[in-house]
């Protein structure tokens, strides 16, 4: 009897299985969160999200400057220029410049208006005690605002008796000029206002006294005087210079320059060399002059033109 029925479970034990995963089947609900798997047989209920792959993230969209291989270099700045830490570092972007050469065309027409001008410099020097003085009158032309032949013409007189000499010198009012050219350095800007350098070429053709020449004579105890008149005398002459100007109201200015005089050649017709020339000055190959200026004809540029 118990051999039969061991028998019986050996056939039967293939029919029950099959059943039991029926029903475990049925048991056990299946949705789009889960999936059934068997372990040994045994239904299993398991998260899809714990076995399905990660979509992938989308990849960053990639700038120019990510791909270019010659892009600035970013540094991080963490002390300011006095060498004091930053309370956070700076992000520097090196920008590469494109410009090769700036180019330094003029924006003004090539006819800009002309200026004349009046220097007086020498009438303030005489009040302090000066015994010379040139004064003149110039204009210039204006070219691009950047380039001004000057036409210089003008009086030069003096009278001196220097105080540990035995004479008095004396000019007499003489015609002197001078031509040159100015360069502005700031051609682009208003006309009103420059900083410029320049040169200038003069000549003056003049006459002058030595008046009461006094000569010692220690044998006689005599003191005898003389005088040498009508004395004739030209000079050609150059300077170098450097000055500014500035707009003071509508189309006056004010203009300052300082020049170094040189002697290129001065002809006499004795043997005395003259103490002073006009336009030129005395001694002193230095000289400064102060002039009112007034502009005339010069074309407006636009604010944004002024900045290119």
């Amino acid at each position: 009897m118990t051999r039969l029925i061991n028998i019986l479970a050996i056939l039967l034990l293939p029919v029950l299985s099959a059943s039991a995963q029926e029903i475990a089947t049925d048991t056990i609900p299946t949705d789009s969160t889960s999936t059934i798997l068997p372990v040994d047989s045994v239904a299993v209920k398991m998260p899809v999200d714990s076995i399905a792959p990660k979509t992938p993230r989308a990849p960053r969209k990639s700038s120019p400057v990510d791909i270019d291989d010659n892009k600035p270099v970013e540094t991080l700045h963490f002390y300011d220029k006095h060498g004091n830490a930053l309370q956070e570092p700076v992000r520097f972007l090196a920008v590469l410049d494109t410009v090769t050469k700036p180019k330094s065309k003029p924006i003004y027409p090539i006819y800009n208006g002309w200026t004349l001008g009046v220097n007086f410099a020498d009438a303030i020097l005489m009040a302090t005690g000066q015994k010379h003085a040139s004064f003149d009158v110039w204009a210039d032309v204006s070219l691009h605002n950047w380039f001004f032949p000057v036409v210089e013409a003008g009086m030069g007189f003096a009278k001196n008796s220097p105080e540990d000499s035995n004479f008095t010198y004396k000019t007499k009012p003489s015609f002197y000029a001078k031509i040159g050219m100015n360069y502005n350095f700031m051609y682009k800007s208003d006309p009103a206002y420059q900083v410029f350098a320049g040169f200038r070429v003069g000549f003056s053709s003049f006459k002058y006294d030595i008046e009461n020449v006094s000569i010692s004579n220690g044998y006689w105890d005599e003191t005898q005087s003389f005088s040498m008149k009508g004395l004739k005398a030209s000079a050609l002459y150059g300077e170098v210079l450097a000055g500014i100007k500035v707009k003071i109201v509508g189309n006056f200015s004010l203009g300052w320059n300082a020049r170094y005089h040189m002697k290129f050649k001065v002809n006499s017709k004795t043997s005395s060399t003259p103490w002073f020339i006009p336009g030129y000055g005395a001694n002193s190959p230095f000289s400064f002059s102060l002039s009112a200026i007034w502009r005339f004809g010069q074309n407006k540029i636009e604010p944004d033109a002024l900045n290119k």
